[in-house]
This record gives structure tokens, C-alpha cells and sequence, in this order.
């Protein structure tokens, strides 16, 4: 099996970075066709979507459910076709999924029923806060945002995971006793060690911490056990306990809520200085929900390569000090070139698209920190 100089098999690596290529285009198509839908939404198709559904369900409650619901569908049928096609289609193509057209279509049906409730609660909420706090309402829409994001972190793991994948108490006991021990010394309390059933849908393999305090739980999949020695499988988790001994992900939230606040607080101005040219009555009007979006989405962009730069901080961090608590770079090296070659992921990458698109740093880069550091008992 040919490899590079980082130990990256050359063929899985030649694969990656073919259906990366084919990604970001088919990402440029799908920008296009989304920005052009929402032009002609701010240029008035808002509005006169906003037209049709009073006359349909008159003034009242109704009226913006009806709304939201018709963006929703309307955005959710125009994201189907690049869905299937880069995550079903491809995937299969590349031998990294083994659901079915069916199960596939079931989660499907389950996130849009999920993104069905979140549109309506999220838009209906916004409108209550622009019609009854019109100067204040993005500083309250925030600290919202921030609880809410607080709270699905918390329930994450026991009530939106399972939707779609399924649990179980590691059954091994020595490995569960190895992970609870690597947790110990790591000064991470957790709930327990849990293995996650990704193979009934993905050859993908991965590990994570999950959830806050009382539902904080250690979560390997069953292809990283299947795949990879148990030794490699403790420096990933070692990695993801840094996170936690760091609070990276409270850091996570926070870094980013005051990113979004000063967005916020632009899109506040923005919106208040141009609604009416844009067809929207008032501040409350349902017609001006996409314009917010648009404008949301515009004013938060350039802030994004800040955002993975200190995704990437964070990373690095969290790398090192898996190094330090196993001293066993061997199995760090291995373990990054088998995730970056099973999960075709672009082990060397340039540094603009590293730090346009990605929030960890690159395999190279792990495997060439983890060899200067050494702190191996190979």
C-alpha cells in the first residue's frame, strides 16, 4: 500500500481529495440557486407570499405558521436534490454509506419534521420580539438563542442523538474500564462509556464526549472499535476529554454568542434602515423574515474564518494534550492517518483552504506535531 511521507495512503488520499473537488462544486451550485431564491424573496416574493396567505387564513395566529411552514417546504424541496446527491448518492458511490434509499429517506423525513418545528417556534418568536420590543429585540433574541443552545447541548445526548442513531452501554468491560480510567486521569467525570451504532449507516468512524454535567457520557462508535486497536481508540478519546478539561465546548458557545451578537446588533441597524424598500410594512411583518435571514447570513460571513480559527486553536490544544496524558504518538499518528484515510478526509491541505473551510487542523499537521513532540512509549 503506497504512502505519502505522513503515512497517508496515497489511493484513499487521491479519492478524498476527487470528492472534495466534486463537493465545492456542487456547493457553488447550490449557493447560486439559493441566493437567487432569496433575492427574489427580498425583491418581493416575500411579500407577495405574505399577500396570499392573509387572504387564505386572515389576520391572526394562523397566518405566520402558514408562512413559516411554506418557506420551510419550499427551502427544505430546493435542498433535496443536493442532499441525495452529496449524501446519499455519493456517499454510496464511495463506499462510506451502507443505509438504504429507504432509511436514508427515513431520517430525512425526521429532520424535517425537527426543522418543520424549529422554523415555526424560531420565526414566530422573532416576530413576537419585533413587534413588541422594536429597539431591543435582537439583544433579547440573543440571550434566547444562547439558552436555547445551553439546553440542546444538555439534551442532546438523550433525546435528539437517539432519534436517529442507537445507544447502548459499552459492553466490554475491559475497554469500558480502560475509557473510564483514561476519563480519571484526565479529571473528566462522566456518566458512562456508550457505544453508538453508526454502522447500520455509515462506514465512518468516530468518538465523542457528549452533553453537560448529568449527561456527559464518553461516545465511541462501533466502527472506531471495529476499525482500530483499542490504544488508538484511547488518544482519540483522550482528544475528546481535552475538550471537556477545557470547557471548550462552553467556550464554543460563548466565542460564538458574541459573534452572533454583534452580527445581531448589525442586522438590528441594517433592517430598521431598509425594510421599507423592500417591501416589508413593519418591523413585525412576516414578509421581512427571509430579509433577516439574508441579512444574518451576509454580515456573519466574513466573521466565519475567525470562527475556525479558533475552532482550529482549540483542536490543536486538545490534541496536545492527549499527547501528554497516554505518551503514546505512535498510536496518535496511526489513529489520525486511519480516520483521515477510512473517512476520506483531505489529509494535506493549503493554507487558505485551511483556513476558509476547515475547523480542525489538517492530518499533515497532526501527524507532524505529534512527531516533534515524541512523547511516545513506542
Amino acid at each position: 500500500m503506497p504512502v505519502d511521507v505522513w503515512g497517508f495512503d496515497l489511493e484513499r488520499q487521491t479519492t478524498a481529495r476527487r470528492f472534495r473537488s466534486m463537493r465545492r462544486k456542487l456547493s457553488a451550485v447550490r449557493g447560486g440557486v439559493f441566493a437567487a431564491v432569496v433575492l427574489l424573496f427580498v425583491l418581493g416574493g416575500s411579500a407577495r407570499l405574505r399577500d396570499v396567505v392573509l387572504d387564505l387564513a386572515g389576520p391572526g395566529w394562523i397566518a405566520p405558521i402558514l408562512f413559516l411552514a411554506v418557506l420551510f417546504a419550499l427551502f427544505a424541496l430546493l435542498e433535496l436534490p443536493f442532499g441525495y446527491v452529496a449524501g446519499y448518492q455519493w456517499e454510496k458511490a464511495a463506499g462510506m454509506s451502507s443505509q438504504s434509499l429507504a432509511g436514508w429517506m427515513k431520517d430525512l423525513a425526521k429532520s424535517w419534521g425537527l426543522g418543520l418545528v424549529a422554523t415555526i417556534a424560531t420565526g414566530a418568536g422573532l416576530l413576537w420580539l419585533l413587534a413588541t420590543f422594536p429597539t431591543t429585540w435582537w439583544v433579547i433574541a440573543w440571550g434566547l438563542g444562547l439558552g436555547v443552545s445551553a439546553v440542546l447541548g444538555f439534551v442532546a445526548p438523550v433525546l435528539l442523538v437517539p432519534l436517529f442513531y442507537r445507544f447502548r452501554p459499552l459492553e466490554d468491560a475491559a475497554l469500558r474500564s480502560r475509557f473510564e480510567s483514561l476519563a480519571a486521569r484526565a479529571k473528566v467525570p462522566i456518566l458512562g462509556v456508550f457505544e453508538l451504532r453508526a454502522s447500520a449507516k455509515t462506514r465512518r468512524s468516530n468518538a465523542a464526549v457528549m452533553g453537560f454535567g448529568r449527561t456527559r457520557r464518553v461516545v465511541v462508535t462501533d466502527t472506531l472499535l471495529q476499525g482500530f486497536s483499542p490504544e488508538e481508540v484511547e488518544t482519540v478519546l483522550a482528544h475528546e476529554l481535552a475538550h471537556q478539561k477545557y470547557r471548550d465546548p462552553i467556550r464554543g458557545l460563548l466565542s460564538g454568542s458574541a459573534v452572533s451578537l454583534v452580527v445581531l446588533a448589525l442586522v438590528g441597524w441594517v433592517y430598521s434602515a431598509t425594510l421599507l424598500s423592500a417591501g416589508i410594512r413593519t418591523l413585525g411583518d412576516m414578509a421581512g423574515l427571509p430579509f433577516l435571514a439574508a441579512l444574518f447570513a451576509l454580515l456573519a460571513w466574513p466573521l466565519h474564518p475567525l470562527e475556525l480559527y479558533a475552532s482550529r486553536t482549540r483542536e490543536a490544544r486538545a490534541d496536545r494534550f492527549a499527547l501528554d496524558l497516554t505518551r503514546d504518538s505512535a498510536n496518535f499518528i496511526s489513529a489520525m492517518v486511519k480516520l483521515h484515510d477510512r473517512n476520506l478526509g483531505v489529509a494535506n491541505l493549503g493554507r487558505w483552504e485551511t483556513w476558509l473551510f476547515y475547523s480542525h487542523p489538517s492530518g499533515r499537521d497532526r501527524v507532524e506535531m505529534a512527531r516533534a513532540l515524541r512523547p511516545s512509549n513506542a
